[in-house]
């Protein structure tokens, strides 16, 4: 897979909102419109995407090692940001999980599935204090 396919994948999976790759660029600088939601932390992904797998061209392979290697110190720092919203952190834990889709296998990190619980309310016992 190119560095130009895993963009256009991820553009599609995640929305095109989120990740507006520019179909007629032909170099890294202008492969993403400035319209993105997040458009520091898209730009800062691709940027890490592209040199963590060594391209030259957009249609250079990637690799899958190469790949989570460039993204995994960028969600690190997103995860532990005291000031990173719900949105943020949303949208790289899904470039995660398509970034592993598209590799067909698990990303890492992402452990067993929680059990599902119904839920119930629990009470609130409240002591009142004289």
């Amino acid at each position: 897979m190119s560095f130009r396919e895993l963009l256009e994948l991820l553009s599609r999976r995640i929305g095109h909102h989120q990740i507006p790759v520019n179909p007629a660029a032909s170099e890294l600088r202008g492969l993403i419109d400035s319209g993105a939601v997040h458009y520091e932390l898209i730009t800062q992904i691709v940027t890490a995407l592209y040199t963590g797998n060594r391209c030259r061209r957009l249609k250079d392979p990637v690799t899958q090692d190469a790949t989570f290697e460039a993204l995994e110190p960028i969600r690190l720092a997103v995860l532990r940001a005291p000031g990173t919203d719900v949105d943020s952190h949303a949208l790289m834990e899904a470039i995660c999980v398509e970034v592993a889709h598209a590799f067909d296998v698990t990303a890492p990190g992402a452990g067993p599935a929680a059990p599902s619980s119904r839920g119930e309310l629990v009470r609130f016992r409240r002591r009142l204090r004289f």
